[in-house]
C-alpha cells in the first residue's frame, strides 16, 4: 500500500534549497574541468618562447645589478647626498608649515570657507571644509605632523 506524505510549504522551500544547492556543486566541478581544460590549450609550449622568457629573466637581473652597482656609486657622491639632505629638510620644512596651517584652521569657526590667492606658481583657490579639509585649487592637502 502506498502512502502520500503531503509537504508543507517549508518543507519543499528546503528541498529546492538542496536541489539548488546540488546543482551549483555539478556547476562548479563542470567549471573547473573547463578551467583546466582552458590553461592546458593557454600553455605555450614552443622551445623559441622558453629561450626568450629565459633571456629577459637573465635581462631582468643584469638591470637589477646595474642599478644597485649605479646607487651604490651615488651614495658615494658628495654633491648627490647634499642633494639629499636638502630634500630632507624641504620635506620638513613643508611639514612643519602644513602643521601651522592646519593649527590656524582650527582656530576658524567650523563652516566652509573659499578663498583665492596669488603665488609665485600662480592663482590658488583654497577651500577649507568644516572637517579640517583644505583644498589647493580643488586637490586635498593631507594634515601631516
Amino acid at each position: 500500500m502506498l502512502s502520500w506524505k503531503l509537504l508543507t510549504p517549508s518543507q519543499m522551500i528546503q528541498d529546492k534549497i538542496v536541489l539548488a544547492l546540488q546543482d551549483l556543486a555539478k556547476l562548479r566541478d563542470e567549471l573547473k574541468e573547463v578551467k583546466k581544460d582552458l590553461k592546458g590549450e593557454e600553455k605555450i609550449d614552443d622551445e623559441q618562447y622558453e629561450t626568450l622568457k629565459k633571456s629577459a629573466k637573465e635581462l631582468k637581473a643584469q638591470v637589477k645589478d646595474f642599478e644597485e652597482s649605479w646607487e651604490r656609486e651615488l651614495m658615494q657622491d658628495e654633491n648627490y647626498q647634499k642633494l639629499r639632505e636638502m630634500k630632507m629638510g624641504k620635506e620638513e620644512e613643508i611639514a612643519d608649515k602644513n602643521e601651522e596651517l592646519f593649527r590656524y584652521i582650527a582656530q576658524l569657526p567650523p563652516k566652509a570657507f573659499e578663498m583665492s590667492m596669488e603665488t609665485e606658481a600662480g592663482p590658488v583657490r583654497v577651500q577649507v571644509q568644516p572637517e579640517m579639509r583644505v583644498y589647493l585649487n580643488g586637490k586635498e592637502e593631507k594634515k601631516r605632523m
